[in-house]
């Protein structure tokens, strides 16, 4: 989505209104109004959202299991498990409201303001999603930086706080700079794993 999100502003350019984060909003790169092709970031959101719900499956699993020795795991005690079980479900609620906000753009929003709705989902979904994950992270064992998952219990949500209380076009953009400060390190560190896990699998 990252990849969207900077070609649409790129593309946003050659509109003759111009487009920049102080006068848009996010969304405005999705309508003709603002941008010559705002198909890119429709598609882009939907795209993400779909391709992202197996690997909501695979964190939640990896958040109730992991222990940094093999040797170490244990059943996960209660208030793991449910922690665990909050992350993928505001995963799935933010992948939802993306998904949604992708197919009803601010062009096709209709009268019953789709568009609004499924980006306070996709927000508040995602802004939920780093809470959760960022406690998980803090408090129980996990490949991610207790740094990180600092960072992600506090400056999101606070974010998100703001733009619901305010609703001004600059704090929408501070959340969303707050969400992709720690998606983009957290999808690297977990690729990684990743790839460590299959490699030490195929060697047994």
């Amino acid at each position: 989505m990252a990849f969207a999100l900077i070609v649409g502003i790129i593309i946003a350019q050659f509109d003759p209104d111009g487009y920049n984060i102080f006068e848009n909003y996010i969304s405005d790169l999705g309508s003709f109004e603002h941008t010559p092709f705002p198909y890119l970031w429709d598609l882009g959101q939907m795209i993400c959202a779909c391709s992202m719900i197996p690997v909501a499956f695979y964190l939640q699993k990896l958040f109730l299991t992991y222990s940094e020795k093999e040797e170490d795991r244990k059943e996960s005690s209660k208030p793991r498990l449910a922690l665990s079980y909050l992350c993928f479900i505001s995963l799935c609620i933010s992948l939802l409201g993306m998904f949604m906000a992708g197919l009803f753009s601010e062009d096709r929003t209709t009268a019953l303001h789709l568009h609004l709705i499924a980006s306070y989902i996709d927000f508040g979904g995602l802004a939920l999603t780093s809470l959760f994950f960022g406690m998980s992270i803090t408090f129980y064992p996990s490949p991610i930086p207790r740094l990180l998952g600092i960072f992600m219990m506090l400056l999101p949500p606070i974010a998100c706080g703001i733009f619901f209380t305010t609703f001004n076009i600059f704090s929408e953009w501070i959340l969303m700079f707050s969400i992709m400060v720690w998606i983009i390190p957290f999808a690297i560190i977990l690729l990684k794993h990743l790839n460590q896990e299959i490699a030490s699998r195929s060697q047994v």
